[in-house]
């Protein structure tokens, strides 16, 4: 999956980023705004191109107010709901995430996705970075524990197509973590998302629970 630009995985032409664009907005934008918050990825004669074909499809509704057109996603249109799921990919992929750490027979002490994904600014080479805590009490070699990490891997991979790189910590080794000036701990406080129900402080040395 394209992590950056997920539409991609799908449609990948100015036509998806276009309705990338429009499936994340109620207002109506012109070519010119369209263009702008695809971020330089296509011309505006590109972006004007892709609205016309849209337009002729039925998933763009075009109005007319000289000297400009107005655009729009059609909301209404049967495919419009597939497209706005498609363009909240990330999103959907944190919600899989959360939801099958919720079910772990033996539970995470908190899991924080960071790195390239975190960001936003991965590609479709791009590794999927999970930090996972294991709490003091459970051993290492946990044979319930160890498949767990194994099968969120191989999800995380079946959801995206992109490998899925777990790092695994104690509670101690990540309090210790957190204390520290280290590179990942910095990321983590920066652009981490917590997937469950603890969270980091930005603040050094602190952990909010």
């Amino acid at each position: 999956m394209d992590l950056a630009h997920p539409m991609h995985s799908v449609i990948p032409s100015v036509q998806g980023d276009v309705l990338a664009v429009l499936a994340r907005t109620q207002a109506p934008l012109t070519g010119r705004g369209v263009a702008a918050l695809i971020d330089g990825r296509a011309s505006i004669s590109g972006v004007k191109v892709a609205l016309r074909a849209l337009v002729a499809s039925g998933l763009v509704t075009g109005e007319s107010h000289p000297p400009a057109m107005l655009y729009r996603l059609n909301r209404q249109h049967l495919a419009a709901e597939s497209i706005e799921e498609l363009a909240n990919l990330r999103g959907r992929l944190l919600s899989a995430m959360r939801s099958l750490l919720s079910n772990w027979v033996v539970h995470a002490w908190g899991a924080w996705l960071f790195g390239s994904a975190a960001r936003g600014d991965g590609n479709v080479e791009s590794e999927i970075d999970v930090l996972i805590v294991r709490g003091d009490g459970v051993h290492a070699e946990n044979e319930t524990w160890r498949r767990q990490l194994d099968e969120f891997a191989a999800a995380t991979l079946a959801w995206t197509g992109n490998d899925c790189r777990v790092i695994e910590f104690t509670e101690s080794e990540f309090r210790e973590l957190l204390a520290s000036p280290q590179r990942l701990s910095q990321a983590l406080r920066d652009d981490g998302i917590a997937l469950t129900a603890r969270r980091i402080s930005r603040q050094p040395r602190e952990l909010v629970d």
